[in-house]
């Protein structure tokens, strides 16, 4: 699905998915940039929490974002 960003970064959420997820006017959501996309979930979001928790344990490990994203490319996805 595709929709457009308005004035003052204003998007439409499309019916099938509000409804779907069960959102209403005033449902809070969480936001994160992952990457090049945009993650957009109904809050609390458990995404928000372990992604926290994540990024907290890899920075005390000296852990980059380039060192995870050269570990990923060596990884073999079988789907």
């Amino acid at each position: 699905m595709l929709t457009r960003m308005r004035e003052k970064g204003r998007i439409t959420i499309p019916a099938k998915i509000r409804k779907s997820l069960h959102l209403v006017k005033d449902s809070l959501l969480s936001i994160a940039k992952v990457g090049d996309g945009i993650l957009l979930t109904p809050s609390p979001s458990v995404f928000e929490s372990v992604s926290t928790k994540f990024s907290k344990a890899a920075e005390e490990k000296g852990i980059t974002l380039e060192d995870i994203l050269k570990d990923l490319k060596k990884i073999k996805w079988k789907g």
